[in-house]
C-alpha cells in the first residue's frame, strides 16, 4: 500500500507544481499592466520627443494641424489657434502678438484656458491647432515651470544647470544665491558640492528662487515662467521680477497675481470677453477681474 500510495502522491505534486509555474507566466501581463501602459506611454513621448529635436535641427516645424514655427529675432505669433489634444475644444482663436526685445508679456485667464498650452506652442511643443509662431533660438531661452527641475547632483551643480556658461565659479554661484534671498544656502546644506534629494530637503519657494539663481548664471536673452513665482511673497517675487528688468531680458510669464502686472508691458488676457478669446492691453491699461 505504501508503495502505491507515493506513486499516487508524487504525479500529483508535480501537477500542482507545474499548474502554479503556468499560473504565474500567465499572471505576469495582468499584474504588471500598469507599468507595461506607464512604460509604452513614455517611449511613446520619448519618440515624439525625438522627432520634434530632428525637426528643430532644421529650426522650421510644420505642426501636424497645421502650426508653423520657425526662426525670427524675437518672439511673434500670428493668427494662433490652439485645440485640445483629441481637438474637443479650441482653448483660443487667431490669437496675434510681438514681444520686441526687452519687452515683457504677462499671461492671465482663468484655469484651463490655455496658459500653459501657449506656452507650450511657443516651445514647439503642442502642435494641435493652427497659425504662424516666430522665435529666437531655443539655446538662448530659458523656461521655468511652477515647479523647478531638480537633477541629481550637487548643489552646484543644481545651480550651473543648464550649463550654458563654462566659466561659473563658486563666487558667481554664492553671488546669485546672495540676491535671490538664498545667502545661507550653501552653509545650511554643507556647502556647494553637498548631494542631497534637492526636491525634497527646499521647499518649493526655495526651489523657485534657485530657478531664478540659474537665470543669473547662465544669462539667457529670454526667459518663459510658468508661476515660476508661484509659492513666493509679495516681496521675493518682487525682488526676482526687479532683476529680471536689470538683466534687460525679455520674458512672458503666466500668472495669477495682480501685483505681476507691474513688472510687464503688456498684459495677454485669454479669458472671454465681449465674444472674443483674448484681450492684449498694455499693463497700464489693464484691471484684473474681481
Amino acid at each position: 500500500m505504501t508503495k502505491l500510495y507515493a506513486v499516487y502522491y508524487f504525479p500529483t505534486y508535480l501537477l500542482i507544481f507545474a499548474f502554479q509555474m503556468v499560473l504565474g507566466a500567465l499572471s505576469i501581463i495582468p499584474t504588471r499592466i500598469q507599468d507595461i501602459s506607464s512604460f509604452a506611454a513614455s517611449i511613446e513621448r520619448i519618440g515624439m520627443l525625438y522627432e520634434r529635436f530632428r525637426q528643430r535641427e532644421s529650426r522650421e516645424v510644420l505642426g501636424r494641424d497645421g502650426i508653423i514655427i520657425h526662426p525670427y529675432t524675437h518672439f511673434k505669433v500670428d493668427g494662433l489657434t490652439l485645440n485640445t489634444p483629441n481637438a474637443e475644444q479650441t482653448l483660443f482663436e487667431n490669437l496675434s502678438f510681438e514681444l520686441t526685445p526687452a519687452q515683457s508679456l504677462l499671461v492671465v485667464g482663468s484655469s484651463g484656458c490655455g496658459k500653459s498650452s501657449l506656452l507650450r506652442a511657443i516651445a514647439g511643443l503642442w502642435c494641435n491647432g493652427k497659425g504662424t509662431i516666430e522665435s529666437p533660438d531655443y539655446t538662448e531661452a530659458l523656461f521655468l515651470p511652477q515647479k523647478p527641475y531638480m537633477l541629481l547632483g550637487t548643489l552646484r551643480e543644481q545651480l550651473q544647470y543648464p550649463n550654458r556658461r563654462e566659466n561659473i565659479t563658486d563666487t558667481d554661484i554664492q553671488s546669485a544665491l546672495t540676491q535671490v534671498n538664498l545667502e545661507n544656502l550653501a552653509e545650511r546644506m554643507g556647502g556647494l558640492s553637498a548631494e542631497k534629494d534637492w526636491s525634497a530637503v527646499l521647499s518649493q519657494g526655495e526651489q523657485q528662487r534657485l530657478a531664478f539663481a540659474r537665470i543669473l548664471l547662465s544669462k539667457p536673452k529670454y526667459v518663459i515662467l510658468d508661476e515660476a513665482t508661484s509659492a513666493l511673497d509679495v516681496t521675493n517675487e518682487r525682488q526676482l521680477y526687479e532683476l529680471l528688468q536689470s538683466q534687460n531680458i525679455s520674458y512672458i510669464s503666466v500668472g495669477h497675481r495682480p501685483s505681476l502686472v507691474d513688472y510687464h508691458h503688456m498684459v495677454l488676457d485669454l479669458r472671454p470677453n465681449n465674444g472674443n478669446s483674448w484681450q492684449l492691453l498694455p499693463a497700464g491699461d489693464y484691471r484684473f477681474a474681481s
